[in-house]
Protein backbone atom coordinates (compact mmCIF):
# COMPACT_ATOMS: atom_id res chain seq x y z
CA UNK A 1 0.00 0.00 0.00
CA UNK A 2 2.89 2.35 0.79
CA UNK A 3 5.43 2.66 -2.07
CA UNK A 4 8.92 1.43 -1.22
CA UNK A 5 10.44 4.86 -1.79
CA UNK A 6 8.03 6.39 0.72
CA UNK A 7 8.61 3.59 3.20
CA UNK A 8 12.32 4.32 3.08
CA UNK A 9 11.71 8.02 3.64
CA UNK A 10 9.47 7.27 6.62
CA UNK A 11 12.16 5.06 8.12
CA UNK A 12 14.94 7.55 7.45
CA UNK A 13 12.98 10.29 9.22
CA UNK A 14 11.87 7.97 12.05
CA UNK A 15 8.22 8.74 11.44
CA UNK A 16 5.87 7.09 13.91
CA UNK A 17 2.46 8.48 12.95
CA UNK A 18 0.46 8.03 9.77
CA UNK A 19 -2.65 10.14 9.19
CA UNK A 20 -4.72 9.06 6.20
CA UNK A 21 -7.28 11.10 4.30
CA UNK A 22 -9.12 8.44 2.35
CA UNK A 23 -11.69 8.69 -0.39
CA UNK A 24 -14.43 6.53 -1.83
CA UNK A 25 -14.38 2.84 -0.85
CA UNK A 26 -10.81 3.05 0.49
CA UNK A 27 -12.39 4.48 3.65
CA UNK A 28 -13.49 0.94 4.50
CA UNK A 29 -9.97 -0.51 4.54
CA UNK A 30 -8.79 -1.56 8.04
CA UNK A 31 -5.46 0.18 7.62
CA UNK A 32 -3.80 -1.41 10.63
CA UNK A 33 -4.31 -4.84 9.08
CA UNK A 34 -2.62 -3.99 5.77
CA UNK A 35 0.01 -6.72 5.42
CA UNK A 36 3.25 -6.42 3.45
CA UNK A 37 4.12 -10.11 3.61
CA UNK A 38 6.00 -9.80 6.90
CA UNK A 39 4.25 -7.28 9.13
CA UNK A 40 0.94 -5.54 9.61
CA UNK A 41 1.03 -1.77 9.21
CA UNK A 42 -0.01 -1.33 12.85
CA UNK A 43 3.22 -3.03 13.94
CA UNK A 44 5.22 -0.08 12.63
CA UNK A 45 3.02 3.02 12.93
CA UNK A 46 0.37 4.80 14.97
CA UNK A 47 -2.56 5.19 12.56
CA UNK A 48 -5.48 7.59 12.36
CA UNK A 49 -7.74 8.94 9.63
CA UNK A 50 -9.54 12.18 8.91
CA UNK A 51 -12.80 12.70 7.08
CA UNK A 52 -12.12 16.31 6.15
CA UNK A 53 -9.92 19.17 7.31
CA UNK A 54 -12.82 21.23 8.62
CA UNK A 55 -13.90 18.34 10.89
CA UNK A 56 -10.40 17.83 12.31
CA UNK A 57 -9.33 19.79 15.39
CA UNK A 58 -5.69 18.88 15.94
CA UNK A 59 -4.74 21.45 18.58
CA UNK A 60 -6.38 19.94 21.67
CA UNK A 61 -5.01 17.01 23.63
CA UNK A 62 -6.43 15.04 26.51
CA UNK A 63 -4.79 15.97 29.83
CA UNK A 64 -2.07 13.50 30.78
CA UNK A 65 -2.89 10.85 33.35
CA UNK A 66 -6.30 10.40 34.91
CA UNK A 67 -6.69 13.19 37.46
CA UNK A 68 -8.16 15.73 35.05
CA UNK A 69 -9.96 13.42 32.64
CA UNK A 70 -13.33 11.81 33.34
CA UNK A 71 -15.32 9.27 31.35
CA UNK A 72 -19.05 9.06 30.76
CA UNK A 73 -19.60 5.35 30.03
CA UNK A 74 -22.96 4.20 28.75
CA UNK A 75 -23.79 0.57 28.05
CA UNK A 76 -26.42 -1.96 27.05
CA UNK A 77 -25.97 -5.57 28.14
CA UNK A 78 -29.55 -6.84 28.03
CA UNK A 79 -31.23 -8.43 25.03
CA UNK A 80 -33.57 -6.15 23.14
CA UNK A 81 -35.98 -7.03 20.37
CA UNK A 82 -33.88 -8.30 17.46
CA UNK A 83 -30.59 -7.73 19.28
CA UNK A 84 -28.39 -10.17 21.15
CA UNK A 85 -27.40 -9.54 24.78
CA UNK A 86 -23.89 -8.20 25.33
CA UNK A 87 -22.80 -9.91 28.54
CA UNK A 88 -19.30 -8.43 28.56
CA UNK A 89 -20.46 -4.80 28.56
CA UNK A 90 -20.81 -4.41 32.37
CA UNK A 91 -17.27 -5.72 32.90
CA UNK A 92 -16.02 -3.51 30.09
CA UNK A 93 -17.30 -0.26 31.55
CA UNK A 94 -16.55 -1.31 35.15
CA UNK A 95 -12.93 -1.81 34.13
CA UNK A 96 -12.80 1.62 32.51
CA UNK A 97 -14.65 3.81 35.02
CA UNK A 98 -13.79 4.44 38.67
CA UNK A 99 -17.00 5.89 40.13
CA UNK A 100 -15.56 6.86 43.52
CA UNK A 101 -12.30 6.95 45.43
CA UNK A 102 -13.30 3.67 47.07
CA UNK A 103 -14.08 1.92 43.79
CA UNK A 104 -11.62 -1.00 43.50
CA UNK A 105 -12.05 -1.12 39.73
CA UNK A 106 -11.70 1.40 36.97
CA UNK A 107 -8.96 3.37 35.26
CA UNK A 108 -10.51 6.82 34.86
CA UNK A 109 -12.86 8.64 37.21
CA UNK A 110 -16.32 9.10 35.81
CA UNK A 111 -19.92 7.94 35.62
CA UNK A 112 -21.29 4.69 34.25
CA UNK A 113 -24.92 4.18 33.29
CA UNK A 114 -26.10 0.73 32.26
CA UNK A 115 -29.27 -0.50 30.55
CA UNK A 116 -32.37 1.45 31.70
CA UNK A 117 -30.20 4.20 33.18
CA UNK A 118 -28.69 4.76 29.73
CA UNK A 119 -31.35 6.91 28.08
CA UNK A 120 -31.31 10.03 25.93
CA UNK A 121 -31.71 12.42 28.87
CA UNK A 122 -28.78 10.84 30.73
CA UNK A 123 -26.61 11.13 27.62
CA UNK A 124 -27.62 14.73 26.97
CA UNK A 125 -27.39 15.98 30.55
CA UNK A 126 -24.01 14.46 31.46
CA UNK A 127 -21.86 15.43 28.48
CA UNK A 128 -20.70 18.75 29.92
CA UNK A 129 -18.75 17.27 32.83
CA UNK A 130 -16.72 14.64 30.97
CA UNK A 131 -13.94 14.61 28.39
CA UNK A 132 -14.44 11.06 27.10
CA UNK A 133 -17.75 9.54 26.00
CA UNK A 134 -17.78 5.73 25.86
CA UNK A 135 -20.84 4.01 24.40
CA UNK A 136 -21.07 0.20 24.40
CA UNK A 137 -24.19 -0.91 22.59
CA UNK A 138 -25.69 -2.03 19.28
CA UNK A 139 -26.06 0.00 16.14
CA UNK A 140 -28.37 -0.42 13.16
CA UNK A 141 -27.16 1.10 9.90
CA UNK A 142 -29.21 1.22 6.73
CA UNK A 143 -27.36 1.76 3.47
CA UNK A 144 -28.47 4.87 1.58
CA UNK A 145 -30.66 6.03 4.47
CA UNK A 146 -29.14 7.98 7.35
CA UNK A 147 -32.60 8.69 8.71
CA UNK A 148 -33.26 4.99 9.26
CA UNK A 149 -29.93 4.46 11.04
CA UNK A 150 -29.63 4.71 14.79
CA UNK A 151 -27.77 3.90 17.98
CA UNK A 152 -29.68 1.70 20.42
CA UNK A 153 -30.04 3.27 23.87
CA UNK A 154 -30.06 1.20 27.04
CA UNK A 155 -33.78 1.70 27.57
CA UNK A 156 -34.47 0.14 24.17
CA UNK A 157 -35.22 3.40 22.40
CA UNK A 158 -33.44 4.51 19.26
CA UNK A 159 -31.20 7.56 18.89
CA UNK A 160 -31.35 8.55 15.18
CA UNK A 161 -27.87 9.40 13.99
CA UNK A 162 -28.88 12.75 12.51
CA UNK A 163 -29.87 13.86 16.05
CA UNK A 164 -26.40 13.23 17.46
CA UNK A 165 -24.88 16.43 16.11
CA UNK A 166 -27.58 18.40 17.96
CA UNK A 167 -26.43 17.21 21.39
CA UNK A 168 -25.22 20.20 23.34
CA UNK A 169 -21.75 20.15 24.86
CA UNK A 170 -20.29 17.74 22.29
CA UNK A 171 -17.59 20.33 21.67
CA UNK A 172 -16.25 19.59 25.16
CA UNK A 173 -15.69 15.92 24.32
CA UNK A 174 -12.12 15.02 23.34
CA UNK A 175 -12.88 11.42 22.43
CA UNK A 176 -15.99 9.42 21.61
CA UNK A 177 -15.50 5.66 21.77
CA UNK A 178 -18.24 3.75 19.97
CA UNK A 179 -17.89 0.23 21.26
CA UNK A 180 -20.62 -0.93 18.89
CA UNK A 181 -21.03 -2.54 15.50
CA UNK A 182 -19.99 -0.97 12.18
CA UNK A 183 -20.10 2.55 13.62
CA UNK A 184 -17.75 3.96 11.02
CA UNK A 185 -19.64 2.53 8.08
CA UNK A 186 -22.26 4.48 6.23
CA UNK A 187 -23.78 4.68 2.79
CA UNK A 188 -21.79 2.37 0.54
CA UNK A 189 -24.20 2.44 -2.37
CA UNK A 190 -22.18 4.82 -4.54
CA UNK A 191 -18.73 5.88 -3.44
CA UNK A 192 -18.20 4.85 0.18
CA UNK A 193 -18.73 8.26 1.74
CA UNK A 194 -19.30 8.24 5.49
CA UNK A 195 -22.14 10.76 5.47
CA UNK A 196 -24.38 8.16 7.15
CA UNK A 197 -21.75 7.06 9.68
CA UNK A 198 -22.09 7.82 13.37
CA UNK A 199 -18.55 9.15 13.49
CA UNK A 200 -19.38 11.96 11.08
CA UNK A 201 -22.24 13.22 13.23
CA UNK A 202 -20.20 13.24 16.43
CA UNK A 203 -17.36 15.12 14.71
CA UNK A 204 -19.77 17.55 13.10
CA UNK A 205 -21.23 18.21 16.54
CA UNK A 206 -17.82 19.27 17.85
CA UNK A 207 -16.19 16.13 19.27
CA UNK A 208 -12.43 16.05 18.62
CA UNK A 209 -12.06 12.36 17.74
CA UNK A 210 -14.09 9.19 17.37
CA UNK A 211 -13.06 5.57 17.72
CA UNK A 212 -15.43 3.43 15.69
CA UNK A 213 -15.64 -0.01 14.11
CA UNK A 214 -15.73 -1.16 10.51
CA UNK A 215 -17.55 -4.46 10.96
CA UNK A 216 -19.53 -6.53 13.45
CA UNK A 217 -17.29 -6.66 16.48
CA UNK A 218 -16.87 -9.57 18.85
CA UNK A 219 -18.10 -8.77 22.36
CA UNK A 220 -15.31 -10.61 24.16
CA UNK A 221 -12.39 -9.24 22.17
CA UNK A 222 -13.84 -5.73 22.32
CA UNK A 223 -13.95 -5.92 26.11
CA UNK A 224 -10.26 -6.87 26.19
CA UNK A 225 -9.20 -4.29 23.61
CA UNK A 226 -11.01 -1.47 25.39
CA UNK A 227 -9.37 -2.27 28.72
CA UNK A 228 -5.96 -2.24 27.06
CA UNK A 229 -6.74 1.02 25.25
CA UNK A 230 -7.78 2.97 28.34
CA UNK A 231 -4.97 1.57 30.44
CA UNK A 232 -2.48 2.64 27.76
CA UNK A 233 -4.02 6.10 27.49
CA UNK A 234 -3.84 6.59 31.25
CA UNK A 235 -0.10 5.90 31.32
CA UNK A 236 0.72 9.21 29.66
CA UNK A 237 2.49 11.92 31.65
CA UNK A 238 3.10 15.61 31.09
CA UNK A 239 6.67 14.90 30.00
CA UNK A 240 5.87 11.70 28.09
CA UNK A 241 2.32 11.94 26.73
CA UNK A 242 0.61 9.04 24.98
CA UNK A 243 -1.59 9.93 22.05
CA UNK A 244 -4.95 8.35 21.32
CA UNK A 245 -3.54 6.74 18.17
CA UNK A 246 -0.60 5.36 20.14
CA UNK A 247 -2.89 3.92 22.83
CA UNK A 248 -5.06 2.22 20.21
CA UNK A 249 -2.03 0.79 18.43
CA UNK A 250 -0.66 -0.67 21.65
CA UNK A 251 -4.07 -2.18 22.46
CA UNK A 252 -4.32 -3.76 19.02
CA UNK A 253 -0.81 -5.15 19.34
CA UNK A 254 -1.75 -6.66 22.71
CA UNK A 255 -4.46 -8.72 21.00
CA UNK A 256 -2.25 -9.52 18.02
CA UNK A 257 0.49 -10.77 20.36
CA UNK A 258 -1.89 -12.58 22.72
CA UNK A 259 -1.16 -10.55 25.84
CA UNK A 260 -3.04 -10.86 29.13
CA UNK A 261 -6.70 -11.09 30.13
CA UNK A 262 -9.14 -13.96 29.97
CA UNK A 263 -12.71 -13.48 28.86
CA UNK A 264 -15.89 -15.50 28.41
CA UNK A 265 -19.15 -14.90 26.54
CA UNK A 266 -19.00 -13.74 22.96
CA UNK A 267 -21.69 -11.92 21.03
CA UNK A 268 -21.66 -9.54 18.09
CA UNK A 269 -22.77 -5.97 18.60
CA UNK A 270 -25.18 -5.70 15.72
CA UNK A 271 -28.61 -6.58 14.48
CA UNK A 272 -27.53 -9.54 12.38
CA UNK A 273 -30.90 -11.20 11.86
CA UNK A 274 -30.43 -14.22 14.13
CA UNK A 275 -32.33 -15.49 17.13
CA UNK A 276 -31.30 -14.11 20.49
CA UNK A 277 -29.10 -16.58 22.30
CA UNK A 278 -27.14 -16.51 25.56
CA UNK A 279 -23.39 -15.94 25.49
CA UNK A 280 -21.14 -18.92 25.14
CA UNK A 281 -18.71 -19.77 27.91
CA UNK A 282 -15.58 -20.44 25.93
CA UNK A 283 -13.15 -18.86 28.41
CA UNK A 284 -10.94 -17.74 25.53
CA UNK A 285 -7.62 -16.04 26.08
CA UNK A 286 -6.32 -13.14 24.02
CA UNK A 287 -4.20 -15.63 22.07
CA UNK A 288 -7.40 -16.50 20.20
CA UNK A 289 -7.89 -12.80 19.37
CA UNK A 290 -4.72 -12.56 17.27
CA UNK A 291 -6.59 -12.61 13.96
CA UNK A 292 -7.24 -9.12 12.48
CA UNK A 293 -10.98 -9.83 12.65
CA UNK A 294 -10.79 -9.13 16.39
CA UNK A 295 -8.43 -6.14 16.64
CA UNK A 296 -8.50 -4.43 13.23
CA UNK A 297 -12.11 -3.14 13.01
CA UNK A 298 -11.53 -0.25 15.40
CA UNK A 299 -10.24 2.89 13.73
CA UNK A 300 -9.51 6.37 15.04
CA UNK A 301 -11.07 9.27 13.15
CA UNK A 302 -10.22 12.92 13.71
CA UNK A 303 -7.62 14.19 16.19
CA UNK A 304 -5.45 11.16 16.95
CA UNK A 305 -3.08 13.16 19.18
Amino acid sequence: MIPESLQQELQDNQMQNLVFSLDHVTRYIPLGAVFDGENYLIENYNISTIISANLTRIGDRLPAGTDNTSVLALGLSEAKSGFNPLPNVPAEIDAIVRQSANDPQGIYPGLELLNQAFNYKALRDNLATHLILHIATHGEFVANNAYASYLLLGDGKQLPIQDIQNLRDLSKIHLVVLSACETALGDTGQDGTEIAGLSYYFLNGGAKAVMASLWQVDDGSTNVLMQHFYNNLAQGTATKPITKAQALRQAQLSLLQGKEVTTANSEQRANIGVEIRPGTSTNRTTASFAHPYYWAPFILIGNGF
